[in-house]
């Protein structure tokens, strides 16, 4: 009977340490890399160059203007690459 406790106490310590390691290595396994700002491909958020539902970049958080007035595009701090402000994204969030 003393055995059987033995036995049991080892398998429990065995997998508390499986389950503590589970619990510290998981993180680091599905760890991914930040995204860099405005690396985020146009396809992937189903960007298009009209408005969607009255929601257009100019209105988004993510939409920086251009310095002058006279150029037709902005950037975006999500999208890479030129931005129409009357464009629209997944990502699209009001100001």
């Amino acid at each position: 009977m003393n055995q059987e406790k033995k036995t049991s106490r080892r398998i429990m310590l065995c997998r508390s340490g499986a389950v503590l390691g589970a619990i510290i290595l998981t993180p680091l396994a599905t760890h991914s890399p930040p995204a860099h700002a405005g690396s985020t491909k146009k396809g992937m958020l189903h960007y298009q160059d009209s408005p969607k539902d009255g929601r257009m970049c100019a209105d988004c958080a993510a939409y920086t203007p251009p310095p002058s007035s006279d150029q037709g595009t902005g950037t975006c701090k999500i999208v890479e690459g030129p931005v129409n402000p009357q464009g629209w994204c997944m990502a699209y969030s009001h100001r």
